[in-house]
């Protein structure tokens, strides 16, 4: 990639205690608050289901030992959470992207089902990246509304620099599950991608089934609001949890995980949204294909030519993404490209989440990125 310079520097104190524009609280009364909202979710489960004796929700378990932040050209600080090689490992970097309201946990929730610790094992070194989307990122004063062009262009640039900058290396590796796959898609064809030794994405669909009339009204709509609205979905996650039952409905792309990791994510795994990346998403819908807020950009057809060593993971049961809409750009790169289509058994997030992700999806991302660890260099 053609980078903007990062600036790198530490938050400000204050930045972990609370959200840009709240009032600050006691960090235990909110401890308390949380647990009781958690107990009566649980209680509400074991109504919903007597008979079941799953856990209500099982909590992850991550496995980063420090944040490392970097801030962008526009003035944002965002951290990535670092996991370091295994030791006797080269320490290749590692970029992990998750998807639109999800966070980190979606690719580090437990010492089984997590692609950060996956690749860890295999002597990378892994940073799970948080953008301006994410909660812990800091804007700057007056900061202008942001949707997905921005976060390709700034966030995506400058978090490469800094792993760079960390690890000595030339190029990192970087692998995004759905909309962490579609910005590096969007980072490539505004940047070029001189700085990606080789990617993977999971899910990540680059055309849609047009919905020109719907999208258009609802993307409008939203524009009217506030720029820095956030979608509620934290709390609609938590509060569908209870009712979430042992067969998860494959709607919500979760096929064949367990339950209670389904639930664990509902509750602690989802994100609020910002309405700038949702009006940019169903620009997508409206228009049929992955393009920059003003559909000037097709980003599939900006990969052409570039080289780019890339696997595609997509399955046939994900409702979100079928294996045709994730493809495209395997044809438009000019590197080495590899493709794992898994069948219908498999939604949305079980790539990441169900305990046959090991096998079948974690072990060939080790392997393609194993054999281009000396891009990195």
């Amino acid at each position: 990639m053609s980078v903007p310079r990062a600036t790198v520097t530490p938050p400000p104190p204050s930045a972990s205690l609370t959200k840009l524009g709240e009032a600050p609280s006691s960090a235990p009364e909110r401890d308390l608050v949380q647990l009781a909202a958690r107990a009566a979710l649980a209680s509400a489960w074991r109504g919903l289901n007597p008979q079941s004796r799953e856990r209500f929700a099982q909590a992850p378990s991550p496995s980063a030992v420090d944040r490392v932040w970097y801030e962008t050209q526009d003035g944002w600080t965002a951290p990535m959470h670092r996991v370091p090689a295994a030791p006797g490992g080269s320490g290749e970097p590692v970029i992990l992207a998750h998807g639109l309201g999800v966070n980190r946990f979606a690719l580090d929730f437990s010492p089984e089902l997590s692609l950060a610790r996956a690749l860890s094992r295999a002597g990378f070194e892994v940073f799970l990246l948080e953008t301006r989307a994410d909660r812990a990122a800091i804007a700057p004063e007056r900061a202008p509304a942001f949707d997905v062009d921005d976060v390709a262009r700034q966030d995506l640039p400058a978090a490469f620099e800094r792993v760079c900058q960390l690890t000595g290396a030339r190029r990192a590796l970087y692998v995004g599950h759905a909309l962490g796959g579609q910005l590096l898609y969007a980072s490539a064809g505004q940047n070029g991608s001189d700085d990606i030794a080789a990617a993977v994405t999971l899910c990540a669909p680059v055309t849609f089934p047009r919905q020109a009339s719907g999208a258009r009204a609802l993307r409008l709509a939203l524009g009217l609001l506030p720029r820095d609205t956030r979608l509620p979905t934290r709390a609609a996650a938590a509060l569908s949890a209870p009712r979430a039952g042992a067969d998860l409905p494959g709607g919500l792309g979760l096929a064949a995980m367990s339950g209670d990791v389904a639930r664990g994510m509902m509750m602690f795994g989802a994100e609020d949204i910002p309405q700038g990346l949702l009006r940019q998403a169903l620009r997508w819908l409206e228009v049929g294909w992955l393009c920059d807020r003003h559909n000037t950009i097709d980003y599939t057809a900006a990969l052409r030519g570039q080289d780019l060593p890339l696997m595609v993971v997509c399955a046939e049961g994900d409702p979100l993404c079928r294996p045709e809409q994730a493809t495209p750009p395997l044809l438009a790169v000019r590197g080495e490209v590899e493709l794992v289509n898994l069948d219908g058994g498999w939604g949305h997030y079980d790539p990441l989440l169900d305990p046959r992700a090991a096998e079948a999806v974690f072990a060939p991302i080790v392997r393609f990125l194993g054999s281009r660890r000396a891009r990195c260099w």
